[in-house]
Parts: structure tokens; C-alpha cells; sequence
């Protein structure tokens, strides 16, 4: 089986980096290996190669382009089309000065801890059971999970 994929001839260098030309661009693609009935795992590996590279860029790119952002009115510039800004994200707050909200996070912390225990009792469990101290019934908790798959690319 050949590793080669021969998707519709697209010239990126014509596209207007926009949300709707994504969108038509993905659809033309997806509805390429629909009509051919070529596998599309082959396309997804070269896809998910691309996403790592792009996320790379963007990662390595980041300082370079939050500097240049600041050189532009508001941290604010268009590029073909598309606005880019400079913004604050995660953000963050120290709450563990104030005495109150140390006391009331430690029994949080606390209830938290016995939940996770029950969970795990619940989980262990295959049938139902009496607890001895409270006479309730305790059922085993069902299980939910959605198919999907997964990509590891070579070193």
C-alpha cells in the first residue's frame, strides 16, 4: 500500500486565510476520500503531522510575534485579513494569603479526598452491596466512554 495521498490539486498561495475558505477547503477534502473510497488513515497521519508542525511554529513563533504585536497601536495588527492581538490569558490569582480562604480550601481539600475514595469504592465494586454502618444499598456505578483514535508519530 502506497504511503502517497492524492487529494484535489490546492494552490494555499490563492486561499484567503479565511474561517469560511477553511471550511471549503476541508469539505473538498473530505469529500475527496468519501467518493474515492481511498483510506482516509493515511491522510489523517500526514494531518496530524502537519497539526504538530503547525503548533511547533506557533509555539517557537510565539515571543516574536507578541514582540512585534507591541510594536502596533493596542497590540493590534491585520495580516491578510485576519486581526492578531496581544492578550492576557490565564490568568491567575494567589488566594493562599488570606487566612479565611486557607481554612475554608483545607475543607474543601478534605471533601474532595473522601469523594475520590468513594468513587474508587464505587468503581471496585461489581455488585451491589450493604454498607454495614448505614444499612444503604450501595449499586456499582456504570461506566461511559465514547469511541475514538489516536495518532503517535515516530521519534
Amino acid at each position: 500500500m502506497s504511503s502517497e495521498i492524492f487529494i484535489p490539486s490546492v494552490d494555499l498561495s490563492t486561499i484567503d486565510p479565511t474561517k469560511f475558505n477553511i471550511e471549503l477547503l476541508k469539505q473538498r477534502i473530505v469529500s475527496h476520500f468519501k467518493e474515492t473510497g481511498e483510506s482516509p488513515l493515511t491522510m489523517l497521519v500526514k494531518a496530524e503531522a502537519l497539526q504538530q508542525l503547525l503548533d511547533g511554529i506557533r509555539a517557537e513563533l510565539k515571543e516574536d510575534v507578541i514582540n512585534e504585536l507591541e510594536r502596533y497601536p493596542q497590540g493590534k495588527a491585520e495580516v491578510l485579513g485576519a486581526e492578531l492581538s496581544k492578550m492576557e490569558s490565564g490568568v491567575k490569582y494567589a488566594y493562599d494569603g488570606d487566612y479565611t480562604w486557607q481554612k475554608l480550601n483545607q475543607e474543601v481539600e478534605a471533601i474532595k479526598y473522601k469523594l475520590k475514595e468513594r468513587e474508587q469504592l464505587l468503581k471496585a465494586i461489581k455488585e451491589p452491596l450493604v454498607d454495614p454502618e448505614t444499612g444503604e444499598l450501595i449499586h456499582p456505578v456504570p461506566k461511559y466512554s465514547t469511541t475514538t483514535f489516536k495518532i503517535s508519530l515516530k521519534k
